[in-house]
């Protein structure tokens, strides 16, 4: 278990993937598998924040393996997917208005500056030459 005054002593504030419902939540995956837990947490109507952010880490671990059976899927279907997850991302940007650090601003503004690549007008100029 994280204790507060580890991240304290690193002066890094406590998330939610350090709480006491997010080992809670490790602990069942472990116990039942990580394929089990999610089939069981997308039955579910309302979701906690630890669940969501369980939810989020298993997208960016499938997502980012870019394997065959990711390949399969419908282009629509992933746009809309990717859309979904999008839409999370401005919600708690824009109704929290977290305070960011200069490191995981710098961190955010990179990997949206990098999902622009295809939105820009220059990558749609490139793109439409093709």
């Amino acid at each position: 278990m994280v204790e507060d005054n580890v991240l304290e002593m690193f002066g890094l504030p406590k998330t939610v993937m350090g709480s006491n419902e997010w080992l809670e939540l490790e602990k069942l995956e472990f116990s039942m598998g990580p394929e089990a837990l999610l089939e069981q947490l997308i039955e579910k109507k309302l979701l906690s924040n630890t669940e969501i952010v369980w939810i989020l880490r298993r997208l960016i671990y499938h997502y980012g393996k870019k394997d065959q059976l990711l390949k399969k899927v419908p282009v629509e279907r992933l746009f809309t997917n990717i859309c979904n997850t999008m839409r999370i991302f401005l919600l708690i940007m824009d109704m929290e208005d977290p305070k960011l650090d200069d490191n995981m601003r710098s961190y955010i503004s990179s990997k949206l500056v990098d999902s622009t690549w295809g939105v820009n007008q220059r990558t749609r100029v490139y793109l439409e030459k093709l």
